[in-house]
């Protein structure tokens, strides 16, 4: 991405702009794509997706202190039933949270959700000329080089020659479809299509989570799991439908 707005451009971002992308890319890709990543070891897939959720909670509470930005009742009635239904989810899983890491991993991926607010807050505050694919181009270089340093951190490195083939083409397949299609993808509906539409994938990604996880990976599924989720989800409904 980045090579073809070379091309096309024929310069370079000023300094500040790439200062800029690399402060995006690592609190987007760095920190919350890759402490996420990391969680997903210690806890179930779809319970990494589910705390993801609470982003938008997160994202009006940082506005309402930072930026003073009102919120109303029914919102935040809707940020009281989000984070219920997270701490139910999060009380079926009271065996493991004693052992196997499961609270660490629960933990990074709270970190996640922080890192990834301040990071959207930064993007949508910011008013820069530069094309928006070109950032997301510089984001993911940023944020990869960063995350490959700290790939060689102890117990985190794994030689190139052990790796699988089988693996390669998962992370071809994850950089190819999951980065850079679904990035374009949520860019260019972002352009084109109501916002309102658009956050449904807020919804879809933690029950898409939820069945994969269920099919391939056998992760455990209970009636209060399922009903933790479905309150997650109203509240998610009710902040979106009442907040900007």
């Amino acid at each position: 991405m980045i090579s073809y707005f070379l091309w096309r451009n024929k310069k370079f971002p000023p300094a500040k702009d790439l200062l800029y992308f690399f402060l995006v890319g690592f609190l987007l890709i760095s920190c919350s794509n890759g402490l996420t990543t990391w969680a997903v070891k210690y806890i179930p897939s779809y319970l990494g997706a589910l705390i993801s959720c609470l982003m938008p909670f997160v994202m009006i509470l940082s506005n309402f202190i930072l930026f003073r930005e009102k919120v109303k009742r029914a919102a935040m009635a809707g940020l009281v039933v989000g984070f219920s239904g997270i701490a139910i989810l999060l009380s079926s899983f009271i065996e493991e949270m004693g052992g196997n890491h499961f609270l660490f991993g629960v933990v990074l991926t709270l970190i996640g959700v922080g890192t990834w607010t301040t990071g959207t807050l930064m993007t949508t505050r910011s008013k820069r000329d530069i094309n928006p694919f070109e950032g997301i181009g510089w984001q993911m270089l940023f944020g990869g080089l960063i995350l490959l340093l700290a790939s060689r951190l102890p117990g985190h490195h794994v030689p190139l020659s052990t790796v699988p083939l089988s693996t390669w083409l998962w992370l071809i397949y994850l950089t190819a479809v999951g980065s850079i299609f679904c990035f374009i993808c949520y860019l260019y509906a972002l352009k084109t299509l109501p916002i309102s539409m658009v956050t449904i994938y807020v919804y879809i990604n933690p029950i898409v989570a939820l069945l994969m996880g269920v099919l391939f990976l056998n992760e455990k599924i209970s009636l209060s799991i399922a009903l933790g989720a479905l309150i997650t989800f109203l509240g998610i409904y009710l902040v979106k439908r009442f907040s900007k």
